[in-house]
């Protein structure tokens, strides 16, 4: 050992445990009371902790999930309530419920017979009765045009004011009522045959 060593041996005594890695040695001081403490109470809140949330408390992680599980459906139907269900311009599908498309009636009644007329034969705005359409015919591309509207030849967007299950209700009314129909007096066609 050089005196450096010995000088450290004297100094701590005991202590020092006979080993050393690369000149720093060791030292086997007892551990401070508050950190023994701290130590033991760890393992016995972990003991406590286990046998409450693993084995016999009340909580369970699958009665945890199960609330979840309740609570985001209860978001989901609230969501569906106010704002329909998730629908859109690609996956509106041509409705054949009576209810359904009596809704779309009632809505076509209230906010399009201005423009398109009661028979679907058309006034301001084009005719549903014939082969010519101007933004498609299908349930797609009507719900996109009641959707978005056509802001530059005067018809609004509707998608502020109905819900994408109220549009696409409309939309297949529309195509179910007057599609192909002809009407006696309908406006000229617009538009490309389809």
């Amino acid at each position: 050992m050089s005196d450096d060593k010995k000088l450290v041996d004297e100094v701590l005594g005991e202590n020092l445990l006979d080993h050393d890695y690369d000149g720093i040695m060791e030292l086997d001081n007892n551990l401070p009371p508050w950190w023994l403490y701290m130590f033991y109470g760890t393992i016995i809140f972990a003991v406590i902790y286990s046998m409450y949330f693993f084995g016999m408390g009340d909580f369970k992680q699958q009665d945890e999930l199960n609330n979840e599980i309740a609570v985001a459906e209860a978001q989901i139907a609230k969501f569906k309530e106010k704002n329909g269900p998730s629908i859109d311009e690609n996956s509106a599908v041509l409705l054949t419920d009576a209810a359904q498309l009596k809704d779309g009636e009632e809505i076509y009644s209230k906010n399009c017979v201005a423009c398109h007329a009661a028979n679907g034969g058309g006034g301001v705005g084009p005719n549903f009765t014939d082969d010519a359409w101007i933004h498609g015919n299908t349930i797609n591309d009507l719900f996109k045009t009641i959707k978005y509207g056509v802001p530059e030849k005067g018809m609004i967007p509707w998608e502020s004011q109905l819900n994408p299950e109220q549009i696409q209700n409309v939309a297949s009314y529309i195509l179910t009522e007057f599609k192909g129909k002809n009407v006696e007096g309908g406006k000229e066609p617009q538009g490309e045959k389809m």
